[in-house]
């Protein structure tokens, strides 16, 4: 099933009713304040999947942080851009002699390099307005030999940056299907409570009509007025469970209206699913697979692996020598002097720090938990195929229970008309207490047929939750850029 563009756009029900200060309201005027009249609104289920996309509070705030995430992202994979510095200075020097004014400008350009190296550049150029001008030019270059050398522990930054990235999408493809499931589960709560107050509904109409028969059949001699009060009483149950259900649909309406966060005096009406529920091939060999390959939890397991071995990789980096090769060029030309000074600098410098346990910490903590990582990850695996097994075996049992429910209903209505039949015509030896048991048994029918065909459609809304494929049923797709 697709969720559909259109939306609802709905307008908050304003009261017409003016309380004048020095006026007493009526009985109807007061009974209008306490029970504001509802707009009724038809709701599909693609609506309700809509709003709560739009309107859930727990999503905007995922999408909010998807702001900063990308951010962080975008400020590890510049690590490798250079970075320049320009700065000018004007500035006013009073001396013994003469009075000279100043005009400096100077650069900075610093560039990192995939092999770890850093390349410095600097210049600066001074003119203190009586011809004199200075200029200084240094290159530098340092490159680590033993550690933070190479590019595969230099882009672990980025790399790290990256799937942190993968894990915040994945946590937010989490959100919108939980978000739908619950809004899905919700919805079929309403549709539920509907016909459960039909189905009541209806019962207390037989009930009534029943209760007529028995009024004609007492007044033609055929029937005891006795039986009177058993119909009566039946009548007096059903108005109680038709009350009963009233108060579970009114319940199942909040519920809606709470979790599409709208507004709150709405009598939404569940209409049907408009394009039927979509069957899914119950082969638990590829429904391992699809669920391994989507499942955003499990696909977060994944990436916090790849990121435990990483962050090992950069602990053990930092146990390493300090070796590095550093050159240097200088230049400095002066307008008073001829001759140029140039200074030309190359060397190895090592070092490395003794008695800091923190280093050997580091690792230790690091590769425990890659080890805690691994079998978080090897929970995460075996939980998955448990949950899914258990999510196929409820769509079958659910499966089973429709077509099973059905024949119960069926056959119940068909037994209850041929009790009503005989009681109809006064056949001898039916009893009133006998057809009033038959209509219970039907309405508990009607309600184990209806309470089966909800139960299928959550369990289909859990396996679809599980395999991680709720986003794609839903045609919903997520612009990670």
């Amino acid at each position: 099933m697709f969720c559909t563009v259109s939306l609802i756009f709905i307008q908050p029900v304003q009261s017409n009713l003016i309380m004048q200060i020095d006026s007493q309201p009526t009985e109807q005027e007061i009974e209008t304040i306490e029970q504001p009249t509802q707009q009724k609104v038809n709701l599909t289920l693609a609506d309700a999947v809509n709003l709560a996309l739009q309107n859930n509070r727990t999503i905007k705030n995922s999408y909010l942080q998807r702001i900063i995430d990308r951010q962080e992202l975008a400020v590890a994979e510049d690590v490798f851009v250079p970075n320049f510095i320009p700065e000018l200075f004007f500035g006013f020097n009073q001396r013994l002699e003469r009075d000279t004014q100043e005009l400096s400008l100077s650069g900075n350009l610093e560039v990192k390099t995939p092999i770890g190296g850093t390349l410095e550049i600097t210049s600066e150029s001074l003119d203190e307005g009586i011809g004199i001008n200075n200029l200084d030019f240094r290159v530098t270059f340092d490159q680590p030999l033993l550690r933070g050398f190479g590019t595969e522990i230099n882009r672990v930054p980025i790399e790290v940056a990256r799937l942190e990235e993968g894990v915040n999408i994945f946590a937010l493809k989490s959100t919108l299907i939980d978000t739908i499931t619950d809004t899905i589960e919700t919805y079929l709560s309403l549709l539920q409570a509907q016909e459960q107050v039909k189905i009541q509904e209806l019962a207390l109409n037989n009930a009534k009509r029943q209760l007529e028969i028995i009024q004609v059949l007492i007044d033609a001699g055929r029937r005891a007025p006795i039986e009177l009060v058993q119909s009566k009483t039946d009548v007096a149950n059903r108005e109680v469970r038709v009350l009963e259900a009233q108060n579970r649909l009114a319940q199942a309406r909040l519920d809606i209206i709470d979790i599409l966060d709208i507004e709150k005096n709405l009598q939404l009406v569940a209409t049907d699913i408009e394009d039927g529920v979509e069957s899914i091939t119950l082969d638990r060999d590829k429904l391992t697979q699809l669920a391994f390959a989507n499942n955003p939890e499990y696909l977060q397991s994944l990436k916090e692996l790849q990121i435990a071995k990483f962050n090992l990789l950069l602990a053990e980096n930092e146990k390493r020598w300090d070796l590095d090769l550093q050159v240097s060029y200088g230049l400095t030309t002066r307008r008073d002097i001829d001759d140029n000074q140039t200074d030309v600098r190359a060397g190895i410098r090592v070092s490395r720090e003794f008695g800091n346990l923190s280093l050997e910490q580091s690792v230790e903590r690091s590769q425990v938990n890659l080890e805690q990582t691994n079998n978080s990850l090897n929970e995460a695996r075996e939980s998955l195929k448990i949950e899914l097994n258990n999510r196929i075996r409820d769509v079958k049992f659910n499966s089973q229970q429709i077509e099973l429910a059905k024949n119960a209903r069926e056959l119940s209505e068909q037994q209850l008309e041929n009790e009503q039949e005989k009681l109809r015509l006064g056949v001898r030896g039916v009893r009133l207490i006998d057809v009033l048991r038959f209509e219970n048994d039907l309405v508990q029918a009607k309600n184990r047929e209806l309470n089966a065909m909800i139960d299928y459609l959550n369990a289909l809304t859990r396996l679809e939750q599980t395999l991680g494929i709720t986003l794609d049923r839903w045609n919903i797709k997520i612009n990670e850029t």
